[in-house]
């Protein structure tokens, strides 16, 4: 009998959702076109990064020290897989940034003298290389390992004519190149640019997905709380009681902030350290060697002052579009929907700066870049990089004036009649 009747609800719950469009809208027919907007832009992004990654890595510049049989052969080898080929004076070997900018490519090998001779002799010898990062996108990762790639590709290819034509194992002579890779940004040069392109690529990721975090607490907090409150004629019993009506309301924000904050720390450490177990990703920021005195992200103080004046910025603003919405909603469902609906378009901003170059944006493009909500948050860390102070804290205050613009239009309502 219990269970007739709670299937009776269920029923009455259903109907009750069909035969009002305004919730069937809210509720279904927005997030799937969100949805599909947004699978259409993160998919066309991917294959865009993907097209330029594969296209950047077809021309690559050498400077070869060696001069040899084997350093031409690795030459021939990189031309055979149609690879454009641009030799560079050897004197550019000692200015990487320079040799980068007068070959326009984004990759450099530089073959040292005795590479023949090592190879020869079955001694171990090595090929450095050099990627230009400038972009900071996840294609930029793939242009990495495009690089490192043609020199196995050519390591394979040597073992097994040496040992052919010795009359060897194959394993005798395995691995006789070694890479050494590094990532030029800016003109500094790093060692680990794996590490780095990884810390990178895992940052455009998961900061979003910590912001969203936060932002979807807050908002169903404050937006469930004040829509209950409507529904048993509370909220406008509050606000007709002889007190200061921003009182209540700054009571709710300060919980809702509160609860999220310790929300989004507990969830985030979880997060990061789940993740991080799972892909097996163990980042050694002291691997970083920065030979030019670059430190991690350039300014580690001005960037961590900015994404924290950003975070609490973000979290003011998406409360008080929160309020807001709780303010127009009758009862939780409506509320729930409008939550809802807000999210998709949230997202697209959160993840659309994981698809943006940014390396060939004058000043007053990165500007406006940072005044963007949200998505501010996640160009702040590629600001740093191109060390952009103005824009970084434009976007650092930006979230926090938006908040309180709201906030005076909110206290205009509440204090209405």
């Amino acid at each position: 009998m219990v269970m007739d009747m709670f299937w009776v609800f269920v029923e009455k719950e259903l109907k009750s959702i069909v035969r009002d469009p305004k919730i069937v809208i809210a509720m279904f027919i927005v997030p799937l076109i969100i949805i599909i907007i947004f699978y259409a832009i993160v998919g066309h992004g991917i294959q865009q990064q993907i097209a330029q990654a594969v296209k950047e890595s077809g021309t690559v510049a050498v400077i070869d020290l060696d001069n040899d049989i084997h350093s031409r052969n690795f030459i021939s080898f990189l031309r055979q897989l149609g690879v454009d080929v641009r030799l560079l004076d050897e004197n550019l070997h000692t200015n990487i940034s320079k040799a980068l900018e007068v070959s326009g490519t984004k990759i450099l090998y530089i073959i040292p003298m005795g590479f023949s001779k090592n190879i020869t002799n079955f001694s171990i010898t090595s090929i450095k290389i050099y990627v230009k990062l400038g972009s900071l996108t996840i294609g930029e990762s793939g242009i990495i390992d495009l690089a490192t790639r043609l020199v196995e590709r050519f390591n394979e290819n040597i073992t097994i004519t040496i040992a052919s034509e010795k009359g060897i194992p194959a394993e005798f002579i395995k691995n006789a190149i070694v890479r050494r890779p590094y990532a030029v940004i800016y003109n500094r040069v790093i060692e680990n640019p794996y590490a780095l392109s990884t810390l990178l690529s895992l940052s455009s990721f998961f900061i979003p997905l910590i912001v969203l975090m936060l932002i979807m607490l807050a908002s169903q907090l404050i937006v469930t709380s004040i829509a209950v409150e409507k529904e048993e004629k509370m909220f406008e019993t509050l606000l007709s009681l002889p007190i200061n009506r921003m009182n209540i309301i700054s009571a709710k924000l300060f919980v809702s902030i509160s609860i999220s904050v310790v929300y989004m720390i507990i969830y985030g450490l979880a997060l990061f350290g789940y993740i991080f177990q799972i892909l097996g990703i163990g980042i050694d920021v002291g691997s970083l060697e920065m030979p030019q005195m670059l430190s991690l992200l350039i300014l580690q103080k001005d960037l961590a002052i900015s994404l924290i004046l950003n975070t609490i910025g973000l979290a003011i603003f998406m409360l008080m579009i929160s309020l807001i919405l709780g303010v127009f909603a009758e009862d939780v469902r409506t509320a729930q929907a409008l939550i809802g609906n807000i999210m998709g378009p949230l997202v697209l901003l959160a993840y659309m700066p994981m698809f943006v170059d940014i390396s060939g944006a004058n000043q007053l493009q990165r500007m406006l870049l940072s005044l963007i909500p949200i998505a501010n948050t996640v160009f702040i860390p590629k600001l740093a990089i191109v060390n952009d102070l103005t824009s970084m804290y434009m976007a650092a205050l930006s979230n926090i004036i938006y908040g309180i613009i709201l906030f005076l239009f909110i206290q205009r309502i509440v204090n209405s009649e």
